[in-house]
């Protein structure tokens, strides 16, 4: 029974990470138009997929110890289960293989969309500089002199 929620547990995870991998792809289109709400709703699904990811790990955890214990596996390994239910234990290894792929194609896309954030904070960055420019000249005593600050930014065009 326990080798069953193992392997429903990560079906789960496995289903898991394949939407957010398709959520973390579009991703980059919101970089690219400096679509700030849709960042931050971005970032709230990311923060609920990782809460979700904890519990179904968490499960699967559980499951595969458990399994084992009613194998009568000292050691608990994927191997060792395959080797005493080899139906159950196979599929299972099989599911758990996908889940590292796409936690692995996850991370690749999250390490390019980070680079396009930082592309993204520098065209930020020049935008509000155009808007609000520190003075590039010294004042009478040689020191910097002060721009008056960033009262407003209008996302209207």
């Amino acid at each position: 029974m326990d080798l069953q929620n193992a392997l429903a547990s990560a079906e789960h995870l496995r289903g898991a990470l394949t939407a957010e991998v398709e959520r973390a792809r579009g991703e980059r289109q919101l970089l690219r138009s400096l679509d700030a709400a849709g960042l931050f709703a971005r970032a709230s699904e990311r923060s609920a997929f990782v809460a979700e990811v904890a519990r179904h790990e968490r499960a699967l955890t559980i499951s595969i110890a458990r399994a084992a214990g009613q194998l009568g596996l000292t050691t608990v390994s994927l191997e060792a289960i395959r080797l005493r239910a080899p139906r159950e234990g196979a599929a299972l290894q099989a599911v758990v293989s996908d889940v590292r792929a796409l936690a692995g194609a996850l991370k690749e896309i999250d390490s390019l969309n980070l680079q396009l954030a930082g592309r993204a904070l520098s065209c930020v960055r020049g935008y509000v500089e155009a808007l609000s420019p520190t003075p590039r000249t010294y004042d009478r005593r040689g020191g910097r002199s002060s721009a008056p600050a960033l009262a407003m930014v209008s996302t209207k065009g």
